[in-house]
């Protein structure tokens, strides 16, 4: 697959709450290690429900990440592999002067506003659930384009999670049954999907760990969605948060309001 086109594939993956599969490049960040899926002791109000895989993701991610931002300058980027997962695990910052922590994390929460603002997203709904109530946490619907590979679809909760070591976090993950549950043939389903927007006083960041469902995909996208992905992660996640950035610096009048 030429370049050009391995990267326009990458960026559909690196999109709010999409399917981004982050293991063949070491260049940045932490070393490869296999990691532990046992979850690390994270207290946190908007922690108490989340599920065990979100607390242990939050944790590794937390701990690979200077408390409140402190100290970065510029781009920085690490990845780890952890037990059987298919992809890495990965988490950007990025230090963007005069961003707020707030707006940030609002533009995250209007996932109705994604199309107009969120390269590749083709559809991204909420979903009315008591379970899940705005503002604090909404579940929605997204399919993304993935060019030259494939469509991606899936169930997801996010959930504004508070302040977590200095970070506003706003964390997803996949509602499994209901994802399941979609018609493979309006596109690929998510196996298994978990990430978080942080932000904190001029520095935002992007984590995730993502894979599709094997038999939705032929081996071709499955090596695309995967190892393919390991490939350009780094540039990816950049780019995701340049656009969040950018999305959260726009005057209120040009956002749109949040469905109710």
């Amino acid at each position: 697959m030429a370049n050009g086109t391995r990267t326009a594939a990458l960026t559909g993956l690196g999109v709010i709450g999409a399917i981004v599969a982050l293991g063949s490049f070491w260049s940045a960040g932490r070393s490869p290690e296999v990691v532990p899926l046992a979850p690390l002791p994270l207290k946190s109000s908007g922690l108490d429900e989340a599920p065990e895989e979100v607390r242990a993701f939050l944790g590794r991610v937390l701990e690979s990440l200077p408390e409140g931002g402190a100290g970065v300058t510029g781009y920085r980027f690490q990845h780890w592999k952890v037990a059987d997962k298919p992809t890495h695990e990965a988490v950007g910052l990025k230090a963007v002067p005069g961003v707020g922590p707030e707006a940030v994390i609002a533009r995250v929460m209007d996932v109705d506003h994604y199309p107009e603002n969120v390269p590749h997203v083709k559809a991204c709904e909420a979903r009315r659930d008591p379970a899940y109530v705005r503002p604090a946490k909404v579940r929605f619907t997204q399919v993304v384009g993935v060019p030259g590979v494939a469509k991606v679809q899936q169930e997801l909760v996010l959930v504004d999670a508070g302040t977590l070591r200095g970070y506003r976090v706003a964390y997803w993950y996949l509602l499994k049954p209901e994802t399941n549950a979609l018609d493979p043939k309006a596109g690929a389903r998510s196996e298994f999907s978990v990430g978080a927007w942080l932000a904190a006083p001029g520095v935002v960041g992007y984590a995730l760990s993502s894979w599709p469902r094997r038999e939705d995909v032929n081996a071709l996208q499955w090596a695309s969605l995967t190892s393919g992905a390991d490939v350009l992660a780094r540039k990816v996640i950049e780019g995701n948060i340049d656009s969040l950035a950018g999305w959260a610096a726009k005057p209120d009048r040009q956002q749109g309001s949040p469905k109710p």
